[in-house]
């Protein structure tokens, strides 16, 4: 399966803007209240944190979720030790639920921060993305597809024996 990610330089722009309109509109925020998760079902909580699945977000992942904090805050850097135990307890409890109801063979779970890192929402959320042997991208996680397009930009970097290079693209073949 060949994959192509078009990386032309709008995405950042976009992710900024994004971050801007939720800064600026702060009671809009989708992840600000728990009423706010619309679309998505509470699935585990505790005191300081929620865990949530959005079906709007399954296509390609299913069953992924997000861990939110309960109060309000823009990065994982601004949590408190609290906080930050409460999303760890809570991340066992979510991997205990989701092995036992729809037993995935891995994970991938990571943390957007800020637009330049991936983030378009200004309020902390750790993702949680199981992950099957089945899958088209198994055994390729995060850093599997960072350093691709790293590799991708820097091949179009080298001397000008080639052609001139066409807007950043990366392929991964899995």
């Amino acid at each position: 399966m060949d994959v192509t990610v078009r990386l032309d330089g709008t995405l950042l722009h976009k992710r900024q803007q994004e971050w801007a309109h939720w800064l600026a509109n702060p009671v809009e925020n989708p992840l600000s209240t728990r009423a706010e998760f619309a679309g998505g079902e509470m699935v585990l909580e505790n005191e300081l944190c929620v865990y949530t699945q959005d079906s709007r977000y399954f296509e390609g992942l299913p069953y992924s979720g997000l861990i939110v904090t309960k109060r309000p805050c823009e990065t994982v850097f601004d949590l408190t030790l609290a906080e930050a135990a409460a999303v760890h307890t809570l991340l066992a409890e979510v991997r205990t639920h989701l092995d036992s109801t729809v037993k995935p063979d891995g994970y991938t779970v990571g943390w957007n921060v800020f637009p330049a890192g991936g983030a378009h929402i200004p309020h902390v959320h750790l993702h949680v993305i199981p992950r099957w042997n089945t899958d088209a991208s198994a055994g390729a996680g995060l850093r599997y597809f960072l350093k691709a397009a790293a590799q991708a930009a820097e091949r179009r970097r080298e001397p000008d024996t080639a052609p001139a290079p066409a807007p950043l693209s990366t392929e991964v073949q899995s």
